[in-house]
């Protein structure tokens, strides 16, 4: 029995002082056809069958290196000799699950994943060096530039030594954040300009008119049907969307703002996407603004991961899809994600903790403000302690049925705000997402599709007007709207405005 009690003993000891190896952990299956099934609610008209790229093919199309990135820095601030010494590194690939042994490990390996880039231009092609990394109108451009000189979002990747290319569309893209004091801030509301394609296009070449015809003409046809094209919806966004001609369509691209973009299944024209920050994912009951993906475990934030990075393009919607399906997918130029690379990039979302506001208001004001919340109701949607109810709400003109009320956690309650993002896109769902108010202070833009852009204009009745202005989005092709919907807080008077948004700004 002594002898039982001392091996028990010296047992425990090496378990607690971490000298056996870590329990091997069980990787989720990604593309698992069944949780993909039940895991998207159904789109706004019902009638329409989505159908993911099925699962053997998946598991054929090569998967993504993660390979070792460098920062970007504005023209004139990268160290002495930098663009030399980039051009010897040799390829460094840094994702390897089988190094990966303990919590940290993975959330460090999924940091490098989120920072990967998806879309890359080689830097010695005058599109990327003479538009892109040397020109001199960063500022006009509203880039992002970091104290130390670097652009948040953009990053240089080493695939063959000797070529030097620039990377994008990566997670990081979107939810990488310039803070005020010039602190770059992973997992926040981007802010980098994200339509910045045709923003450079448009306005820091000032010579678009005298691109050859092939790429004058790529975004009005290819990148129109992949993007935005949703046929099967019979509504005048989506003629005009699909009517756009090449200088059009560059033009509908300006009125967006860092942290607002086209995003991919959208409408450009119409119904832009406010980037959301990632704080507390955990805790959200669904994604998308549309709610159209729900959140139930891990598995499905790395399914949502893997389906916003491309894959969603291979939907099938009642016969449509974006992109055509891959003849060979094991030759294909689409690459996928590993569920090993999904599950790091998972555990490193789970870990991001939003940061506290550092210029927080008076503390009187504050609490003044927190009253004036609950008091006005605000609590029934925005719970604490995450400050969304997480339920979703339906969209003005769209009726949920018995069942949906039954199967999703719905408050059957229209804010009536505008219901063009989830009606009439291939998100469309018919509801929208109650957002979390936590990190609200370190946002730009509010609203789904970022028709305002601080707080202030939000509780600002003038909105209502049909002759209003937005301070934020506003389509290129109208001169006035009016940005109707969430009526809370309008009929406060100034003062108690000022308080309740103190309280928000304090969260």
């Amino acid at each position: 029995m002594r002898k039982l009690i001392t091996l028990f003993s010296l047992f425990l000891f090496v378990v607690l002082a971490g000298y056996i190896p870590a329990v091997i952990r069980e990787i989720p299956k990604t593309w698992d056809e069944e949780k993909l099934a039940t895991m998207e609610l159904p789109l706004a008209d019902s009638t329409v069958k989505v159908k993911h790229y099925p699962a053997d093919q998946y598991y054929q199309i090569p998967e993504m290196s993660v390979y070792k990135t460098y920062p970007v820095y504005i023209g004139g601030k990268e160290p002495p000799g930098y663009y030399d010494w980039l051009k010897q590194q040799e390829p460094e690939i840094i994702f390897d699950a089988s190094k990966l042994k303990t919590e940290n490990d993975w959330i460090k390996a999924g940091e490098h994943v989120f920072d990967m880039p998806v879309g890359f231009t080689t830097v010695d092609s005058a599109y990327a060096n003479d538009f892109v990394i040397r020109s001199k109108l960063w500022k006009e451009m509203d880039f992002p530039i970091s104290k130390d000189g670097i652009v948040p979002g953009l990053l240089y990747v080493v695939r063959k030594k000797g070529v030097l290319e620039l990377g994008n569309l990566g997670c990081a893209n979107c939810h990488t954040r310039l803070m005020p004091d010039g602190s770059i801030l992973k997992g926040g509301q981007g802010n980098f300009p994200f339509d910045w394609d045709g923003t450079i296009n448009y306005i820091i070449d000032k010579q678009y008119k005298k691109l050859p015809d092939s790429l004058r003409n790529l975004p009005s046809g290819f990148f129109r049907h992949l993007l935005f094209a949703a046929p099967w919806i019979k509504h005048e966004s989506q003629s005009y969307s699909q009517s756009l001609d090449a200088d059009a369509y560059m033009n509908e691209l300006l009125p967006t703002y860092p942290g607002l973009m086209f995003r991919h299944a959208s409408v450009i024209g119409n119904y832009p996407t406010l980037i959301p920050d990632l704080y507390n994912i955990q805790q959200r009951k669904y994604l998308d603004r549309t709610g159209l993906q729900q959140n139930r475990d891990i598995g499905d934030l790395m399914r949502y991961a893997a389906l916003n990075q491309g894959l969603d393009f291979l939907n099938d919607y009642n016969g449509f899809s974006a992109l055509p399906l891959p003849e060979d997918p094991a030759k294909s130029d689409i690459v996928r994600y590993s569920d090993e690379q999904l599950y790091a990039l998972a555990k490193f979302i789970y870990s991001l903790k939003p940061p506290t506001n550092p210029n927080l208001p008076p503390v009187k004001e504050v609490e003044r403000g927190r009253m004036i919340f609950q008091k006005e109701g605000c609590v029934k949607c925005h719970t604490p302690p995450y400050y969304s109810s997480g339920q979703l709400t339906p969209a003005l003109g769209f009726t949920p049925s018995d069942d949906m009320l039954m199967q999703y956690d719905i408050k059957d309650f229209c804010v009536g705000t505008d219901p063009g993002l989830t009606l009439y896109t291939r998100r469309g769902t018919g509801f929208y997402k109650i957002p979390s108010l936590i990190g609200a202070w370190n946002r730009t833009g509010f609203l789904h599709s970022g028709y305002v852009k601080t707080l202030e204009e939000m509780f600002d009745k003038a909105r209502l007007n049909e002759d209003y202005v937005p301070k934020g989005y506003k389509p290129a092709h109208i001169k006035t709207m009016a940005v109707k919907g969430h009526l809370f807080g309008l009929d406060l008077n100034e003062k108690d405005k000022k308080a309740l948004i103190a309280f928000i700004r304090s969260l």
